[in-house]
């Protein structure tokens, strides 16, 4: 979603809602994979239209009715290992659980909404990103506590992504994840923006998750189109029939795709849609 379906006003556009609609009009299937959980995706679209959903880079996956079909948390013996590495970096971070997001700081998160919503949309300044974070920050499903101890010791939770922000991207970021990459075999580590690391199980991608809910629905890989900009996108890049790269998405994800598109701040998703709808139109 973000950098992808959303705009720089953190925004589905109408544009963007209309081609979803046209889309399954035409009897394609439209599916929402995002690094957010359910509850934090579902608002943007306004209840305008209704896909499935892959959610927290692939650890939850929801049919259009909402029915989870899968999840995949981090391995309870690993998360603990995972969280070492983020007090040894010194990078906040928040747990993201069956039962909800956690944060054990108010201001880090809307500090660190603020720096990923100005990154992905340069048009707009810091202070105005930090204005809109406020605002929206009351509309998000978040639990804050004073620490994170009675969920890690608590079996009833399931963690299924631990996401940590850090401003310096090569310094500290890079090097942990390229740590935590070496050391820890059950995990998978991408980022969604410069400034976030996402550690999430090994079986929960969006590459993985997007070809077995196209199975579950009988489409065959070469049947489907994925679109995005960032590294928690590349799995289902990789994996689809035609991979899309929006024209803000960083240069990775550029070389893997086979097409590209326009910016999420100029609908880029619709036009990739629109097209696609055309060319089955003809090819019909």
């Amino acid at each position: 979603m973000d950098g992808t379906l959303l705009n720089d006003k953190m925004e589905v556009s109408s544009r963007n809602i209309q081609a979803i609609k046209d889309a399954e009009n035409d009897g394609i299937e439209f599916l929402i994979a995002t690094g957010r959980g359910l509850g934090e995706a579902k608002p943007f679209l306004r209840n305008q239209v209704h896909p499935g959903y892959i959610t927290l880079n692939g650890a939850e996956v929801f049919d259009r009715n909402e029915k989870l079909v899968s999840s995949n948390p981090i391995p309870a013996a690993t998360q603990n290992k995972v969280i070492d590495y983020f007090k040894k970096y010194n990078v906040y971070f928040e747990i993201v659980t069956d039962k909800g997001i956690f944060s054990n700081s108010r201001e880090e998160r809307v500090n660190n909404l603020a720096s990923l919503l100005a990154k992905l949309n340069p048009s707009i300044s810091h202070k105005q990103a930090l204005r809109d974070t406020q605002e929206r920050i009351k509309m998000m499903p978040m639990n804050f506590v004073d620490n994170y101890d009675e969920i890690l010791n608590d079996s009833s939770y399931k963690i299924m992504k631990i996401i940590g922000f850090n401003k310096h991207q090569h310094r500290i970021l890079a090097p942990m994840k390229k740590e935590i990459t070496k050391n820890l075999k059950d995990v998978v580590v991408t980022s969604s923006s410069p400034n976030n690391v996402e550690v999430n199980s090994v079986n929960a991608q969006k590459g993985i998750a997007l070809l077995q809910y196209a199975k579950s629905r009988h489409i065959l890989p070469e049947e489907i189109m994925a679109i995005g900009d960032n590294l928690n996108d590349y799995s289902m890049i990789r994996d689809a029939g035609i991979g899309v790269a929006m024209a803000n998405a960083i240069p990775a994800i550029k070389k893997l795709a086979q097409i590209s598109t326009d910016s999420n701040i100029n609908d880029g998703v619709a036009q990739v849609i629109e097209k696609t709808i055309e060319d089955n139109q003809n090819q019909g």
